[in-house]
């Protein structure tokens, strides 16, 4: 296709986008300062600022210092009022996490949860929970915020386009409408429902807010009942023809293996996966328990010594490795960041983890990704949903007239 003329239309959005941009990323700061800064003048400027202001984005928070001439000019930050809700439907639980245009977390709500009930009363359940989020968003003081959209993260494959859930197993969910049901639940009109695969939301997540933010080569391992996997390559989500890459769990890394949840033997997940876990440990698991609660007994032994627990331990540090080691060689990230439940046991499962992972890689021992648990908890998933929904507004604030 040949490129066209960028038109006036074009030109506007780029730049309230570059606005925007720049409080995200220097923080407050006056008309003067964005305009030496972003290149544009201060005319400019000062009609992107207006237009921003009336859409709620940009808010004037106060005078400072050193303005022209001496006299002072007026602060503009990002506002307050604009948020996004990312949430989460897995195996064990539904979590919510709201924040605003900075980033900043407004609130945050995590239930265990059964997901065995099946979809239907998966979905309803997760739009109450939703429905008591925003009662209490409602109730705070101030203008009633602008919700610039809802993410659902779902451990599966998911035709993003269609809003549809093509395939869980974990979940046991096969072509699951999920958007259109949920915003007629919530009576969004025209608020963006947007469903996503929840390793590729929380690797955004990793990226955007986590401890490894801003590398721009990472893989994020989910550490749930089911394994799956989200990659960063050049500070993009590596998505696949279909939106279905990265079901890292589903590997084959032990023929003839451990049954999976997918039906096949010698899965990745079926090694490490948190029902693997328990198994190997002699816990049995139930649905309507939270992942860290189920570990809690592993971890009491752990630090007390308990040497058939800490060989459990080592063990599944050794199939973390090896699977991790297929990733290092084919996506030669700089971090393999291990979510979930992963992160409660990193003292015991990283170094055979980072051992093997180094034994299976082909680049020298220097050159080896690095092994790191994440610091984003289990509502990483929701937090990267919030940030999808945030960046449609950051690329495009007109975008928010639709939901006036």
């Amino acid at each position: 296709m040949i490129p066209q003329r960028a038109g006036h239309n074009d030109i506007r959005r780029n730049n309230l986008e570059l606005v925007l941009r720049h409080l995200a990323t220097v923080g407050p700061d006056s008309r003067a300062g964005i305009a030496a800064r972003a290149g544009l003048t201060r005319a400019t400027v000062s009609r992107l600022v207006a237009e921003l202001i009336a859409l709620g984005v940009v808010q004037e928070t106060g005078r400072n210092g050193g303005g022209r001439a001496g006299r002072p000019s007026t602060r503009l930050e990002l506002g307050s009022g604009v948020l996004a809700i990312g949430t989460e439907v897995n195996v064990d639980y539904l979590s919510v996490l709201v924040i605003d245009l900075a980033g900043r977390e407004v609130l945050r709500e995590r239930s265990a949860f059964d997901a065995s009930v099946g979809s239907g009363a998966c979905i309803a359940a997760l739009a109450e929970l939703c429905r008591r989020t925003r009662r209490r968003l409602a109730s705070r003081r101030g203008p009633a915020p602008v919700v610039a959209g809802l993410t659902v993260a779902v451990p599966g494959l998911v035709d993003v386009a269609a809003g549809v859930v093509a395939e869980a197993p974990n979940l046991r969910w096969r072509d699951v409408a999920v958007a259109e049901p949920l915003r007629r639940a919530l009576r969004l009109g025209a608020t963006p429902v947007h469903v996503g695969n929840d390793a590729n939301l929380a690797a955004i997540a990793e990226y955007r807010s986590g401890e490894w933010a801003g590398t721009p080569n990472l893989v994020y391992i989910t550490g749930e009942v089911g394994i799956g996997g989200g990659i960063i390559v050049g500070g993009q989500p590596l998505l696949g023809t279909r939106g279905y890459g990265g079901e890292v769990g589903h590997m084959n890394v032990m023929p003839d293996g451990p049954l999976c949840g997918c039906g096949r033997h010698g899965c990745w997940e079926a090694c490490v996966g948190l029902n693997a876990l328990l198994q190997s440990a002699r816990q049995r698991p139930r649905g309507d328990t939270p992942p860290e609660r189920k570990i809690e007994p592993l971890v009491k032994r752990a630090r007390a010594g308990d040497a058939r627990t800490l060989d459990v331990l080592a063990e599944l540090g050794r199939w973390i490795g090896l699977g991790a080691a297929n990733l290092a060689n084919l996506f030669d990230p700089q971090v393999i960041i291990l979510g979930g439940y992963f992160a409660h046991l990193g003292d015991w499962i990283l170094p055979t983890a980072q051992q093997a992972l180094e034994a299976g890689t082909l680049a020298d021992a220097a050159h080896t990704p690095q092994l790191a648990t994440s610091t984003l908890g289990f509502t990483a998933a929701a937090q990267g949903g919030a940030i999808h929904a945030i960046e449609r507004v950051m690329s495009d604030p007109t975008t928010l007239l639709a939901l006036a």
